[in-house]
């Protein structure tokens, strides 16, 4: 009977740090989740793909139709959407690649207690390069992968609905998430500086301009 307290003692206090790790991770993403550096590369080919900036957002974007019309500032939502991705995403170096989606093919549906998720197939570069990705996995890979599949999935739109409906949500979600921060760049643009300015430097006015 002790032994059996003991255990379900054990247990509770496991979920209890479990679930306080997923509340910290939720609200602090860009901390405890990596981002893709940004490469800068000017050629859009089979090798070498538009490298959009990864949004550590993209866990909470109201891509499932099931939440799809839940606000964004709904806690219950944003932690079942982080939990879905914690319990059945790849970690991010195994899927995040720079070479471009040349081909895809949906292999079928997976169950999961909480949202639907399908399987991806997926040829990349001129050397045919085969990797496969889920959709809990899209939210750290490259978003031109997204428009990429979606692309591809629409040549057989109606075999591919929900799929694609499901990328489509993504795509729009980022979208708006870009516009956000052009937004907030305004703002802070805007404002005042708080730092106060410092008196200039003695000897400063005598300085002249040369190589270093």
């Amino acid at each position: 009977m002790v032994e059996h307290q003991r255990i379900i003692r054990e247990a509770e206090v496991k979920e209890k740090a479990k679930r306080e790790a997923q509340n910290e991770a939720v609200d602090l993403l860009i901390q405890y989740w990596p981002e893709t550096v940004v490469s800068f590369e000017l050629q859009n080919t089979q090798d070498s793909q538009l490298d959009l900036p990864i949004t550590s957002k993209a866990f909470k974007f109201r891509s499932f139709v099931k939440v799809a019309n839940v606000p964004s500032t709904d806690s219950g939502a944003n932690h079942l959407l982080f939990s879905f991705h914690l319990n059945h995403m790849k970690p991010q170096y195994e899927k995040w690649r720079a070479i471009k989606t040349i081909a895809v093919k949906v292999i079928g549906p997976i169950q999961t207690d909480s949202y639907p998720n399908a399987k991806f197939k997926v040829v990349r570069s001129s050397a045919s390069q085969v990797h496969e990705f889920t959709l809990a996995d899209l939210t750290s890979l490259n978003p031109y992968d997204w428009i990429m599949v979606y692309n591809l999935l629409l040549r057989d739109r109606q075999k591919y609905e929900p799929v694609i409906a499901h990328l489509k949500l993504m795509i729009v979600s980022y979208v708006q998430e870009v516009g956000k921060m052009d937004v907030e760049i305004v703002v802070v643009l805007r404002r005042k500086p708080y730092v106060l300015p410092k008196e200039v430097p003695e000897g400063f006015e005598k300085l002249k301009p040369g190589k270093i």
